[in-house]
């Protein structure tokens, strides 16, 4: 077997964090916090989501055009329409929508980050079973067993695995 990594150079070299269980804890209840504290935030179910008017971008456009026209019109607006609230339901999208745009920058960076964090561990994990197998054939006590263990858990890649799956979709 082969074992294949695909080597990237990544933007950054050895990046070290060194969060301990008390800072992940920490990050943890801010955001249970910030939950707590946004505890009007609802959840749509999918059918929800589907059967919603879109207007994109042309949105907010939309809205302060409404709102202008219906203070330049009060004739228009009839007195079941509660004008006050659909100016609040505005302004609380705007607001929710740079939220979101917050959140979405954070939530990316987050998952650079565990990515990142990913591909170095994935290098130091590869390095040590390298020094395992080299180990192992001088015959140093624990290298074997290392190697046993770490060797199942390798992706296994390579020409024989290739040749194997070509054979089953030539018989599908």
């Amino acid at each position: 077997y082969f074992y294949h990594l695909k080597t990237i150079i990544m933007p950054y070299a050895n990046l070290s964090i060194g969060l301990d269980e008390t800072k992940r804890q920490d990050y943890i209840n801010a955001i249970s916090d910030l939950q707590m504290q946004m505890s009007f935030l609802v959840q749509l179910t999918p059918k929800e989501k589907q059967n919603h008017y879109r207007l994109g971008k042309k949105a907010p456009v939309f809205f302060t055009k409404a709102i202008e026209l219906a203070r330049q019109n009060p004739a228009l607006v009839p007195p079941y329409f509660n004008q006050a609230e659909f100016e609040q339901d505005v302004l609380d999208h705007q607001f929710m929508s740079d939220i979101l745009v917050q959140i979405t920058q954070l939530q990316t960076a987050i998952k650079d980050t565990v990515i990142a964090l990913e591909q170095e561990s994935v290098r130091a994990a590869l390095n040590f079973y390298k020094l395992c197998q080299t180990a192992s054939t001088q015959n140093y006590v624990g290298a074997q067993e290392a190697v046993a263990q770490l060797k199942p858990l390798m992706n296994k890649t390579g020409k024989r695995k290739m040749k194997a799956t070509e054979k089953e979709q030539k018989h599908v």
